[in-house]
């Protein structure tokens, strides 16, 4: 499977949904499942929530189920957090299946560890720039990992970080900052003994959930010393708090090129974040693009070589 390929047809299942477009978005799920098999377990509960949402609700349920019964599972939060369950969400068949879920999870995190994948450059220089990519929620360094190829052409150590925080049966997430930061610093302290690399040239980027955290380690300064960061569509929930951090980082030369859809749902917050920075003085560039949902732009190839030269020497980004 081609990630790039799945997660564009994830991101107009999505944009479908957020349109209220649910029929249609259905029948693009239901296509997904036929052409991704490998990702039935999570185009599996896509089609159960929009099935709840269309009022189909025992479909939604026996859809979960029967996927259950294929080993699949998926994580508590999803199952309990996500709004088009609620009409399912009381029967005693769906917390018969929770309760599976829970236990294949807790499995699942039994056995789960940090890993670091590493992409060498294709052009060699005396010292790499180091170029940290932090997958979104959901995700593997494996896959995430095919967005950022195009670094290794301007001679890039790219390191791909994968959590240890399971949260779906094949994917990863962040959300306990205080784990990610020790697993982060432990990762650091590995690249730092890597030969020939700049350890003055350090990128942190990610997406989504981890656009956000690329983000905050890049302002902090700790544990990763980075000159600066490219978010693509942040996962930003609190962008005062973040623009509060600006101020420092400015003073420490960091820049930052922020990456936003048109139509993606924290599109808000990655502006209103964008705006703050620049007010307390950070460099931060804000691109957003036409028609773009909660996904990667088309052309994130050449927006990431702009975006890296700019982080590097101070040039900016093409212009939109």
């Amino acid at each position: 499977m081609e990630p790039e390929k799945f997660y564009r047809v994830r991101g107009q299942v999505f944009l479908l949904y957020r349109r209220g477009r649910y029929r249609e978005a259905l029948e693009a799920a239901l296509a997904a499942k036929e052409r991704f098999p490998e990702k039935e377990g999570e185009i599996t509960f896509w089609i159960a929530c929009l099935l709840c949402r269309l009022g189909d609700g025992e479909g939604g349920l026996k859809t979960l189920q029967k996927a259950l019964e294929r080993g699949h599972w998926w994580g508590e939060h999803s199952l309990l957090k996500d709004p088009d369950l609620e009409p399912i969400q009381d029967r005693l068949e769906f917390k018969k299946l929770l309760e599976v879920c829970k236990k294949r999870q807790q499995a699942a995190q039994a056995k789960a560890k940090p890993e670091l994948l590493l992409l060498t450059p294709k052009r060699k220089r005396e010292k790499s720039p180091l170029l940290i990519a932090l997958h979104w929620f959901g995700g593997t360094a494996q896959a995430f990992a095919s967005y950022w190829e195009v670094a290794e052409e301007y001679g890039f150590l790219v390191a791909v970080p994968q959590s240890s925080q399971v949260v779906s049966e094949e994917g990863f997430g962040w959300s306990d900052k205080e784990l990610a930061q020790r697993e982060l610093t432990a990762h650091w302290e590995r690249l730092k003994s890597e030969e020939g690399v700049d350890l003055n040239q350090v990128i942190l980027a990610g997406a989504s959930q981890g656009g956000a955290l690329a983000i905050e380690l890049a302002l902090v300064g700790e544990p990763i010393p980075a000159l600066g960061f490219i978010a693509v569509v942040p996962a930003i929930h609190d962008p005062q708090r973040l623009a509060e951090l600006a101020k420092e980082a400015a003073k420490r030369g960091v820049t930052g090129l922020v990456i936003t859809g048109e139509h993606d749902h924290f599109r808000s917050a990655a502006q209103a974040f964008s705006a703050q920075a620049q007010e307390a003085g950070l460099k931060c560039e804000l691109q957003v693009v036409p028609q773009l949902g909660h996904d990667f732009p088309d052309d994130f190839p050449s927006r990431l070589g702009d975006g890296l030269r700019f982080l590097l020497s101070e040039e900016g980004p093409h212009e939109d």
